[in-house]
């Protein structure tokens, strides 16, 4: 590949990692409001996010369109679910959040409460290890560019503890590629999801875990 194009390529996969970013919040705004229509202050709040995230999305959109001039098909519209399961149906567990973005991480939270499990976060990979012997999840889900210590790292290092049962590891990231994925499973994560990830993904997440028994370390 020439230099030129593979530069392209690089600001276009660059690009799409900073568009999946800034969609994965508004989807799960639009879930939780289609969940709790009627709490007037949580819809203002959710409003006003996504009124952000619009603007930061047609500021990226313009950006994507001075590097190439055709890019939509490399960005397909990310589905969104309005239907929530309820809580009942699916197993209860305790989930691990880990990442660095504040408003992503209290969607995710806010979501995953909805489906009934109980969620504790964590805004870096050390703040996580921490909190990992006290709260024993059952799954940690975490975004893969974080500072510092990444979701690779941690990954890693989550691997190698001496645990009595170790978490389903699931990374959460804006790069959706089939390397992205492979990297994702050669750090130790379990599974690779691309942002936004839909309540869809969640519940199938949680019923196909909830029906498997603990890993031992």
């Amino acid at each position: 590949m020439d230099e030129q194009p593979r530069e392209k390529a690089g600001s276009l996969a660059k690009l799409a990692h900073e568009l999946r970013n800034a969609l994965a919040p508004l989807g799960t705004a639009i879930q939780l409001i289609a969940a709790e229509p009627d709490r007037r202050d949580q819809v203002l709040h959710l409003t006003r996010m996504m009124s952000q995230k619009l603007e930061q999305l047609a500021s990226l959109i313009d950006e994507l369109a001075n590097v190439a001039q055709v890019a939509s098909n490399e960005l397909p519209p990310a589905h969104v679910s309005t239907q929530v399961e309820t809580a009942h149906t699916l197993p209860s567990l305790k989930i691990l959040l880990v990442d660095d973005n504040q408003s992503a991480v209290h969607m995710m939270s806010r979501l995953l409460q909805k489906l009934g499990q109980d969620v504790h976060v964590a805004d870096c990979g050390p703040a996580a290890l921490e909190q990992l012997s006290k709260i024993a999840p059952d799954i940690v889900i975490s975004d893969v560019a974080m500072p510092g210590m990444t979701g690779y790292d941690l990954a890693r290092q989550i691997r190698n503890l001496d645990l009595p049962s170790r978490p389903y590891l699931v990374a959460v990231t804006g790069f959706g590629q089939e390397s992205d994925r492979q990297a994702a499973l050669a750090a130790g994560f379990d599974k690779h999801l691309t942002k936004p990830v839909g309540v869809g993904t969640l519940q199938q997440l949680l019923r196909a875990h909830g029906a498997q028994p603990r890993s031992p370390s």
